[in-house]
């Protein structure tokens, strides 16, 4: 019994201060959508728009922080570049990435990859699709209402009239369609302290 005791006592205090000590939950509503804690990597869009990704260090009451972190692909190797720490309060999230969207550092600052990424169906959920395909049936259609009636396009008005509709269909997709998530009152962050729980 003495030695079981002499073993779990220093164990529990081991697991007690190395522990985590609290994790960061990215919700909708009452429901969980992401959770963060120490050593994990995290992308957020702050009010003046502008990105922020790194691995998280420490995370606090009401806010965290991280320290971001850059990998520059080169043709014969791969450089990993860490900056400093920086803390930032939870109130300060202004948007998350959608899942799936990935947030690489291009050009001096973060900022959505438009080339990695795991989005389905992205070029029919933005719109581009409809607006390239409209587009080029609207200069078939001038294209050949001109060399069939020698410059007249008063035949073809209402398969213009379809492209163009089409194309503003593409349009309103584009506006529709959102890579982030605005952090309000349907998404929020909570802190979950383990510690004292």
């Amino acid at each position: 019994m003495k030695k079981l005791t002499l073993i779990s006592i220093p164990l529990f205090s081991f697991f007690v201060n190395y522990s985590q000590q609290a994790i960061l939950l990215f919700k909708k509503k009452n429901k969980t959508v992401e959770s963060f804690w120490v050593g994990s990597v995290m992308a957020f869009q702050l009010k003046d728009k502008q990105w922020q990704k790194g691995d998280i260090t420490k995370i606090q009451n009401d806010s965290f922080f991280i320290r971001p972190v850059v990998v520059q692909y080169n043709l014969l190797n791969t450089d990993t570049l860490y900056y400093n720490i920086a803390g930032f309060s939870v109130s300060d999230i202004y948007a998350m990435p959608k899942r799936g969207v990935l947030i690489d550092y291009k050009d001096g600052e973060f900022g959505i990859s438009r080339a990695g990424g795991h989005q389905h169906w992205y070029w029919i959920k933005s719109g581009w699709v409809f607006r390239v395909g409209a587009a080029g049936y609207a200069a078939l259609i001038v294209a050949n209402s001109l060399i069939d009636s020698d410059l007249s396009i008063s035949d073809s008005k209402t398969q213009l009239g379809i492209a163009a509709a089409i194309f503003l269909g593409g349009v309103l997709l584009k506006k529709a369609y959102k890579l982030t998530v605005k952090v309000k009152k349907k998404y929020h962050f909570e802190i979950f302290n383990l510690v004292n729980r």
